[in-house]
């Protein structure tokens, strides 16, 4: 009789898928650990997006805390064609009124014509520049054969605070024409050339003369047609004389400038109460938002809350909160709602009253210095609730790390073994089945023989 062999072993004796499920057997932990690194990386990524909203409404607090960060100033002339200008932060309010008698202007000295620039020499010597704002002239030496073009050019090269130009009159057979013009304007910038014994004739076009303004029937003046050092915080642009005109500039708030930092600063906060609002709320897929555990986003805003209606305004204002001048709370998400319209009245109405609800003063903190730095507080490095979280991440991904890190190893180390293992049993099962294959040709040639 015959020896029969399991017909489900391969050659080798051994399925080799078997030892394939095995080994992924083995790294079934690894997996495990990756998807725990994974969620954790998440939950970072989901606070740090956090902490970009709260910079996002810190930022727009930081043009409402402060008198000169809340007033938004702006500049209004009855003639802007006459006289324009800017504000910065901190300008004096108020109503201006000026009168631009004459404009400051350079003086320019113009040399007789020649035919061309390039071509015609100009005879040789030397020439003086002095202006009256300089104690020694500029001499300037004209070579020999020099042209229009190249005495221009030399003049400028001298640095003597002019500046030369070949003009092209198109007026006479001699049309090209030396223009020399101060840098500077007002009376004390006027040159004076001497031509000594060059061909250039110079004869004065232009009589340098500074600003004459009459500011509020005072007499002002300035060597240029800008002032800034007449009214705190105000540069004035005077683009034309027009003697017994009257200019009225007004400093004023910019509603509309104010308006839209208010409407900013809601914008902003209903990005962070939105956020925290969409993590307790299932969504589509039937989950929750990935922070929907963490304490940490309930604490920062019961926190923005309890700042937001709290009382940091003084008391005997005319607005004592934000539902003061339209702007309100929604009770199931936190979400402000601002009512445009009323917050433009209010704004109109009594702008500093507004002003007072939100800035620091000495009587009150203000509700936007308040939640400013409770913003600061979450984020801070050191105890900040926000940044302590995100720091926490990073440490439980370090060890995380470590552990699929181990778990590798050891899974290595196990699939050596199992590969060992086998390939021990593999080669037992060879050698039983060649044994048994020899039986059972020796049997087998044995009962043939004895036929």
């Amino acid at each position: 009789m015959g020896i029969r062999m399991n017909p489900g072993l391969s050659v080798a004796g051994i399925d080799p898928s078997t030892i394939d499920q095995l080994i992924e057997v083995q790294k079934a932990p690894i997996e495990s650990a990756k998807k725990k690194r994974a969620a954790t990386e998440g939950n970072k990524k989901e606070y740090e997006k956090f902490q970009g909203l709260l910079g996002g409404l810190d930022t727009t607090l930081s043009g409402l805390k402060t008198r000169v960060d809340f007033y938004k100033l702006k500049l209004d002339s009855s003639h802007p064609d006459i006289i324009d200008g800017s504000v910065t932060p901190g300008a004096l309010i108020g109503n201006y009124e000026f009168e631009v008698r004459g404009m400051a202007r350079t003086a320019k000295e113009l040399a007789l014509g020649f035919p061309d620039k390039d071509s015609t020499p100009v005879g040789f010597g030397y020439m003086q520049i002095q202006r009256e704002d300089m104690e020694d002239p500029v001499e300037i030496t004209i070579d020999p054969g020099m042209t229009l073009s190249k005495v221009a050019q030399t003049i400028n090269d001298s640095k003597a605070g002019v500046k030369a130009m070949v003009i092209n009159t198109k007026l006479t057979d001699e049309p090209f024409r030396l223009l020399v013009i101060s840098e500077k304007s007002g009376r004390e910038a006027r040159v004076n050339i001497d031509p000594d014994t060059t061909f250039l004739e110079f004869k004065e076009q232009v009589r340098g003369q500074n600003l004459d303004v009459l500011f509020e029937d005072v007499h002002v003046t300035d060597v240029q047609n800008r002032l800034t050092e007449l009214i705190d915080g105000v540069a004035l642009d005077v683009k034309k004389a027009e003697p017994g005109t009257k200019v009225e500039v007004k400093v004023n708030f910019d509603m509309d400038k104010t308006f839209e930092a208010i409407k900013a600063f809601v914008d902003k906060y209903n990005d962070v109460a939105k956020y925290i609002s969409d993590q307790f709320q299932k969504q589509a897929d039937g989950k929750y938002g990935p922070l929907m555990g963490e304490s940490s986003i309930k604490t920062v805003m019961r926190g923005l809350q309890e700042t937001l209606y709290g009382k940091p305004s003084s008391e005997g204002q005319k607005f004592a909160n934000l539902a003061d001048i339209g702007i309100t709370t929604e009770s199931k998400t936190g979400l402000l709602k601002m009512e445009d319209s009323k917050v433009k009245q209010s704004l109109s109405d009594d702008y500093e009253g507004v002003a007072q609800l939100f800035i620091r003063s000495e009587t009150s903190q203000g509700m936007a210095d308040a939640l400013a730095q409770k913003l600061r507080s979450y984020r801070d490095p050191g105890s900040g609730v926000v940044k302590t979280r995100i720091t926490g991440f990073d440490r439980q991904m370090q060890t995380q790390d470590k552990e699929i890190e181990r778990q590798t190893r050891l899974a290595e180390a196990k699939e050596n073994q199992i590969r060992r293992q086998f390939g021990t049993l593999s080669g037992t099962l060879s050698s039983l089945k060649s044994q048994g294959d020899f039986l059972k040709a020796k049997i087998g040639g044995g009962g043939g023989g004895g036929q």
